[in-house]
């Protein structure tokens, strides 16, 4: 049995191990009849939890050996009170325990397991030590604002840097990573996309996920070749909304999932990708898009929920592939009436070309609406100072206290100075403490008929692919057939049968 804890060690003292029992094995003439492999488990985890060890001391595999062989006490456990348990179950079942930097080593009853508890009560006292020192150092490096290791917060990376005479590693914007959080910002809080959408066109891309993207800097820089291979992961809303809801985007500094506090005022560790005001729109727009754009799919037609046909039932985009007699596969695309999923055939037309009728919708909208301004909405982001000022008023109480207890004039002088800051920050925030945002309506300066015709010419010229005249347009629904025929962006296209 070999195991390793993430705390201390890497993972050549699991070679290592196994090179010394596969000697003792061959060296004691053993049967082997299993090979156990705990990686990066904690000593402190119980024998009967892990996952590798922890089938091996359950029915069936229980029966299935007679000794246990490791290459020290602390590879089976580094608490005194589960090697208690573990020695007693194997002393019960008649199992014995082979230490190889402790041939003597006895579990029966007696001064060789007082022995053997003894060595559990040091390795117990060696695992807290090592875990002590773990939580001083990672308490070190966030109150000096240092990396301590881990997986990079997406758009950043660490760099060595000298601090205190020594090097530490501090987070610093990461030319790759750093722009795609800008593009999202500006493609979602600004352009209104979706995040499937960013999703879609970075998996495209090939844009790196986090973690690839890590293992594949660290892979570039060590020597002697990549010891881990990318896991080829794809974007997702999820992943995606997650790393854009996390305030380390401002340079906040985070611990368990919150951010981390100095005197009621968030820490910031590394220059911000984006400013607070940018962060606020952004949220603002993640939000919207979860309770606005269920259902929406991206490729649907401009027509859906829009088009109906003379019968009354709405029309749907479908397609076929016809063959010519000379071999050539000329795809067809047509509207279709929806009565067909009834089993009852249209009275005027069960398809419709769909050149034909974008062309009508065109004409009808540029007839109507052609000479009118395109206005886009803009977001006006608000200011919620709220929380800012709880944070400020939390801070000047903390250090009101301290003011309180200081016995230097220096520290006193440090501390009155911060506090008569805050306070100016706080009445300035008091003043204003919550504005909310609005949508406002911004004219674009270019007219309907103006940005077809320009399209068009666009198509010609083989810079935009021809997807259908309509393809920049985006028209409401109607409630149903005929519905909002004054307005401009609601239509009920068709003709008669006897009509032309």
């Amino acid at each position: 049995m070999r195991r390793i804890s993430r705390d201390s060690e890497d993972s050549s003292a699991l070679a290592r191990q196994a090179e010394a029992l596969d000697r003792a094995v061959v060296e004691g003439r053993f049967a082997e009849v299993g090979d156990v492999e705990d990686s990066f488990i904690s000593g402190a985890i119980g024998p009967d939890e892990r996952p590798g060890l922890g089938r091996w001391m359950r029915e069936p595999l229980w029966y299935e050996w007679d000794a246990i062989m490791v290459t020290s006490l602390d590879r089976i456990t580094r608490n005194q009170t589960h090697w208690e348990m573990f020695a007693d179950k194997c002393y019960q079942g008649g199992k014995d325990v082979i230490c190889l930097d402790d041939p003597a080593l006895d579990i029966t009853p007696g001064n060789g397991r007082m022995v053997a508890y003894i060595k559990a009560t040091q390795a117990q006292e060696y695992r807290e030590a090592i875990v002590q020192k773990r939580r001083n150092q990672t308490q070190y490096y966030r109150d000096e604002c240092l990396w301590g290791g881990g997986t990079w917060p997406f758009g950043y990376r660490p760099e060595l840097t000298e601090h205190q005479g020594r090097q530490r590693y501090k987070l610093v914007i990461d030319p790759v990573t750093g722009p795609l959080i800008r593009e999202a910002y500006e493609r979602i809080g600004v352009q209104g996309w979706s995040m499937s959408r960013l999703c879609e066109d970075w998996n495209k891309r090939g844009v790196l996920t986090s973690q690839d993207y890590q293992r594949s800097v660290n892979a570039g820089e060590r020597k002697g070749g990549v010891k881990t291979d990318l896991k080829g992961a794809r974007w997702t809303t999820s992943t995606l909304g997650k790393i854009l809801k996390k305030p380390i985007l401002q340079g906040i500094a985070m611990h368990k999932g919150e951010a981390l506090l100095r005197d009621g005022i968030p820490v910031r560790w590394a220059d911000p990708i984006l400013s607070d005001e940018e962060f606020a729109k952004l949220q603002v727009a993640v939000v919207a898009l979860g309770r606005h754009r269920a259902g929406i799919k991206s490729k649907s037609s401009p027509m859906a929920g829009v088009l109906y046909c003379p019968c009354g039932r709405k029309m749907y985009e479908n397609g076929s592939a016809g063959k010519l007699n000379t071999g050539e596969i000329r795809p067809h695309r047509y509207f279709r009436c929806s009565s067909w999923s009834n089993g009852k055939a249209c009275e005027f037309s069960v398809s419709w070309p769909q050149d034909q009728l974008y062309a009508m919708v065109e004409h009808a909208f540029l007839a109507k609406s052609g000479d009118e301004e395109i206005v886009e909405r803009q977001y006006v982001p608000g200011r919620d100072n709220r929380k800012r000022i709880e944070e400020l008023e939390r801070a000047i109480g903390n250090l009101s206290q301290s003011i309180a207890l200081a016995a230097s004039p220096v520290a006193l002088s440090s501390l009155t100075s911060t506090l008569e800051r805050h306070a100016a920050n706080l009445e300035e925030l008091m003043a204003e403490p919550f504005v909310p945002g609005r949508w406002q309506v911004v004219g674009t300066g270019q007219t309907y008929a103006r940005e077809v015709v320009h399209h068009e010419g666009l198509e010609r010229a083989g810079a935009l692919p021809v997807r259908g005249r309509l393809s920049t347009l985006r028209l409401g629904s109607p409630q149903g057939p005929g519905a909002g025929r004054d307005c401009p962006r609601h239509f009920s296209v068709g003709c008669r049968r006897e009509g032309k």
